[in-house]
């Protein structure tokens, strides 16, 4: 499955959009790279929220979309 996730930086208003593989069991990856190994600092801190128990990555269907606010960031996640 295919997660395109959408952060907005709620200080800033940046905006990250990537897309993240894998599913729930086996985990997700960035590029290849786990999502919790990712080097760039920011993708890594979205990720980080994501992987937190209750997180709807886990639970997600292809066609869903879900919303996390997280301190920084509005993390919407759309399952392709």
């Amino acid at each position: 499955m295919i997660l395109k996730i959408k952060a907005t930086n709620k200080n800033s208003g940046e905006v990250i959009s990537y897309d993240l593989e894998g599913d729930s069991d086996a985990g997700f990856t960035y590029e290849g790279t786990h999502m919790q190994e990712v080097a760039d600092n920011k993708i890594r801190e979205v990720n980080n929220n994501l992987i937190l128990l209750g997180s709807p990555i886990y639970t997600i269907k292809s066609g869903q979309s879900e919303i996390v606010e997280a301190m920084t960031f509005t993390i919407e996640i759309t399952a392709a």
